[in-house]
This record gives C-alpha cells, structure tokens and sequence, in this order.
C-alpha cells in the first residue's frame, strides 16, 4: 500500500477546519467578554456615575424656584428631566407635570403665569435623569 502525503488524507482537514473555526470563535467572544466584564465592574461601583455624562446636580439649588423655568433649565443641559406633581389631586386635575411644561415656554409670560404657582419640592438624579417633584406654592 502506498502512503498517501498528509494534506490528502480527509480527516487532516477535518482537523484543519476544527482548529480554523476555533480560532474564528474564540477572536469573536474575546471582543464581547471584554466590554461585558468592564462593564459589569463599573455598574457594581457606581450605577449613576457610569451612565452619566453630565454634571451631578444639587437638589438644594433647584428646590422653591418656578418648576417650568427648571424643567426648560435642565432639558436645555440635556438632562432627560421627568416632572410629577407631589399632590395625587393636581395629578388628577392636570395630569402629568412633564406633559404640562413640555409645550410651555417661560419666556413667555403667558405661558410662564399660567404655572407659576407650581414650584420645584425635590429633584433626585440617576445619571443623565431627573425627576422633578412639583408642589404647589405656598403663597
């Protein structure tokens, strides 16, 4: 019986196509695990810190001033800013606070009597959000 030379025999490339499509595979998961396990590392530190890209803000200054002035303000950052009235009745007389202020405009002095009673009573942030809670004025 004559030998035939390695590279012709069938199971030399099946053995070649295994190693080939190894190697293919193991280049694809190497880039995915990586952002996957950066990721999960910087999300177990800090959840807020790692999605944002803007600045922290402090509740303290917004808290009392007009609650469109500060919408509109934070929208114009790029904040993606979400406005609840503080009390269930006014959510049920006017709706969402967001969907008050969104077609305003406090340069307006129409638009800005219109809502001036309504005033900023707490602002939390995660990350590029923030949640307004309007409350009605005292005065």
């Amino acid at each position: 019986m004559k030998d035939k030379k390695i590279f012709k025999k069938w199971w030399f490339w099946v053995i070649v196509a295994v190693i080939v499509l190894g190697a293919i595979g193991s280049l694809g998961q190497s880039d995915n695990s990586n952002p996957t396990r950066t990721t999960s590392n910087t999300d177990s530190a800090n959840d807020s810190t790692s999605t944002a890209t803007l600045p922290k803000l402090n509740a303290d200054d917004y808290k009392g001033k007009e609650g469109l002035v500060v919408y509109k303000e934070l929208k114009a950052k790029g904040y993606k800013v979400d406005a609840a009235f503080e009390n269930q009745a006014l959510t049920d007389i006017n709706g969402k606070a967001s969907d008050l202020f969104e077609p305003l405009d406090p340069s307006k002095a129409d638009d800005k009597q219109s809502v001036d009673s309504f005033v900023v009573g707490n602002l939390t942030q995660d990350g590029d959000n923030a949640t307004l809670t309007i409350a009605k004025s005292s005065n």
